[in-house]
């Protein structure tokens, strides 16, 4: 026993961890005596009995200082523990384990402990540096080259961490400046809402949920937030904050329970009176939108609202839709009113329209859409409603050529067939015969209904059109057996003074277009959904609905979209399958997308566009599963199709580096590096170079 301590002694005197080169005689003295010390107890621990050696009573007072400085052991405390990991004596390594536990209770077994010497405690600083950056490109470079230079070498645990979390925060934060809710839902998807305490991630994740419709994960993730206890509650900031949100995404009254919860002290309460104000609100708002309560709310509900000070528009809204629903009109217009004369904008003129309608005041309301004609324009819907009145019933005033314009136009942005009608017989009426025959040919083509059938024959009539007259009546004659007779006998109208009626005009796109061609996909499905409502859904604009829905990320929605249109042929069924595609695609599911242009072939430039996609997910999916190989030949085959752009070159060149290929990798780098200037290129020039110098 002697011996193998004196062993031990020498050993620790020659390791260059515990003893560098350039060490005083004197630091070599005290790493001896430490190391005496600690073997003294190693032997009691191991053998049970007292050790043959004793150190000098200074030296273990100086060595119990040192390593019970912060609570745990140092390099030569831990010596013994690694050398029998080394030797793989697991006997001793848990005896060790035990003592080093009873002298340092907060003692925890090193995760490198197996790891080889050559392994252990590298030096990271350049990877952090790289981490500070958030330089994936060149943290992998450096990892591959260490790796190179001592296989057995690992980054540490806590690096790997962190770079997994700087990873996802960084797919996220970019993930939500594009508002690609999908994204961050999936990069998210590791986060536990329970113990996260980094929130903003929690609430990329709240804004993600709420757009994508999840309702259950959204509930989950403020659940997590929110019913915190103890020493795992979050700061009440946060707590704060994320109220303020849950006020957008649930009913008031449970917002108001969760309130409860939280508000259990003083400075609590007082961080929530901003948001029980906006709770108040939120409580009026839910009302006004919910048909089925009809119980008003009480005053003092409301009285918080009317006495605001400053007052604020969105109140004065709020209370007025209030009094709308409440049928008391007069007041409500009185709200609307105060509204529009601080901010004239659509929804406080559709307030008082409809306020001033409810009391029968049609001419007073009728010139509240002509004054704010413009701001209504943005709601077609509600502009034709509230003009359609003065065209029904002429007789009642002059209507103002602007407004005939502004009526035609909303009529063909929406394609309402009704509306059209209605223009239709104000030209017939008017003996403005051409523009009624167009605007009834337009409800025909939109929705074919007996009266239209009729004002396009009596139009057709009056132009002396016979042969028109003729093929109307036999497509329609046997549908509408009943029109003929009476369209025969019809007398000409007397012909009302009118404003001039412009025939439709082709350059007017339909709203639903527009919407989607300014990316505002929830205003094209809404506009979509109209048409669906009117049964004028035509299977275009069904396909049109399916880019919307994958223009919001609702995948799903989109591929129903586009199935109907499978089964429509012609090149609405090719529109559908390359719109099924992208769908399938943008989910990662490529060998499906592979088979819908399989089965629906499309054109040579869409065929090409999408399985340039799908080689190009292959090839990232494969060089993540480290399957090498198969990233070879998925960018060999994209590659045959178009030019392969820099980064999918620099994962050709790790592909092969990692399948050993490693000249040919270097080739590929230097192409890269004559012509770009790039860190992942370097870094690639440096790892095969380095594997050239060592061979």
């Amino acid at each position: 026993m002697i011996i193998m301590k004196k062993y031990w002694v020498a050993l620790l005197a020659a390791s260059s961890l515990l003893m560098p080169a350039m060490a005083s005689s004197e630091d070599s003295a005290r790493l001896l005596t430490q190391a005496a010390g600690s073997f003294r107890i190693l032997d009691e621990a191991a053998s049970g009995g007292p050790a043959d050696v004793e150190p000098s009573p200074a030296g273990t007072a100086r060595a119990a200082t040192a390593v019970t400085a912060d609570n745990q052991p140092d390099e030569v405390e831990m010596a013994a523990l690694y050398y029998y990991a080394g030797q793989k004596q697991d006997e001793r390594v848990a005896a060790e384990a035990a003592r080093l536990r009873l002298k340092f209770p907060q003692f925890e077994m090193p995760q490198d402990l197996y790891l080889p010497q050559s392994a252990r405690g590298a030096d990271e600083t350049v990877l952090w540096q790289l981490y500070d950056k958030s330089d994936f490109t060149g943290i992998d470079a450096e990892i591959i080259r260490r790796k190179t230079e001592a296989p057995d070498w690992q980054p540490t645990a806590d690096f790997t961490e962190k770079l997994a979390r700087r990873k996802q925060r960084v797919l996220m934060t970019e993930a939500a400046k594009d508002n690609n809710w999908t994204d961050i839902i999936q990069a998210g998807g590791s986060i536990d809402p329970a113990t996260e305490t980094e929130i903003d991630l929690l609430w990329m994740l709240i804004d993600a949920y709420a757009q994508a419709g999840m309702k259950q994960p959204l509930a989950d993730v403020y659940r997590g937030i929110l019913l915190r206890e103890g020493d795992k509650r979050l700061p009440d900031a946060e707590l704060v904050t994320t109220s303020q949100k849950a006020i957008r995404d649930f009913p008031a009254a449970d917002v108001q329970a969760a309130m409860q919860k939280l508000a259990v002290t003083p400075a609590m309460q007082a961080g929530l009176q901003p948001v029980a104000f906006d709770l108040m609100r939120k409580t009026v708002a839910d009302f006004n939108a919910d048909e089925k309560r009809t119980v008003p709310l009480t005053d003092d509900q409301l009285e918080p609202l009317k006495t605001a000070n400053p007052a604020k528009i969105e109140d004065m809204a709020l209370l007025g839709w209030y009094y709308l629903k409440i049928k008391q009109p007069a007041v409500s217009a009185g709200w609307f009113g105060k509204a529009l004369a601080i901010q004239p904008d659509a929804p406080n003129a559709k307030g008082l329209y409809l306020s001033l309608a409810a009391q029968n005041l049609e001419e007073e309301a009728y010139k509240v859409a002509t004054t704010y004609l413009q701001d209504l324009s943005g709601d077609p819907e509600f502009l034709m409603n509230a003009l359609s009145l003065r065209f029904a019933k002429p007789d009642m005033a002059a209507i103002d050529e602007k407004i005939v314009a502004s009526y035609s136009t909303t009529i063909l942005q929406t394609l309402n067939a009704d509306h059209a009608e209605i223009l239709a017989w104000y030209a017939y009426n008017s003996k403005q015969y051409e523009a009624s025959a167009a605007w009834f040919q337009k409800t025909v083509d939109w929705k074919a209904a007996p009266a239209r059938v009729k004002g396009l024959a009596l139009s057709y009539l009056r132009l002396s059109q016979k042969a028109e007259f003729a093929a109307l009546q036999e497509k329609y004659g046997s549908a509408y057996p009943d029109i003929w007779d009476e369209i025969r006998v019809a007398s000409p109208p007397k012909g009302r003074v009118a404003a001039a009626v412009v025939k439709p005009r082709g350059v007017i796109r339909a709203n639903y277009f527009r919407n989607f061609q300014a990316k505002r996909y929830a205003a094209c499905i809404n506009d979509l959904a109209d048409l669906r409502s009117r049964g004028q859904l035509s299977p275009d604009a069904a396909q049109i609905g399916g880019w919307c829905y994958l223009g919001l990320g609702r995948l799903a929605e989109a591929r129903a979209a586009f199935a109907d249109g499978l089964a429509a042929g012609g090149q609405v069924q090719a529109d559908a399958a390359y719109g099924t595609a992208l769908t399938l695609l943008r989910g990662r599911l490529t060998d499906d997308a592979e088979a819908i242009i399989r089965a629906y072939p499309l054109s040579a430039a869409r065929d090409r566009e999408i399985r340039v996609e799908i080689y190009f997910q292959r090839a990232r999916a494969s060089f993540d599963r480290k399957q090498y190989q198969k990233t070879l030949d998925a960018l060999n085959a994209r590659a045959s199709l178009v030019a392969e752009p820099a980064d999918l070159s620099q994962l050709r060149g790790w592909a092969y580096y990692h399948l050993g290929n490693k000249q040919v990798a270097k080739q590929v780098f230097q192409r890269l590096n004559d012509h770009l200037s790039d860190a992942g290129v370097r870094a690639g020039l440096v790892a095969t170079s380095q594997t050239d110098t060592r061979r």
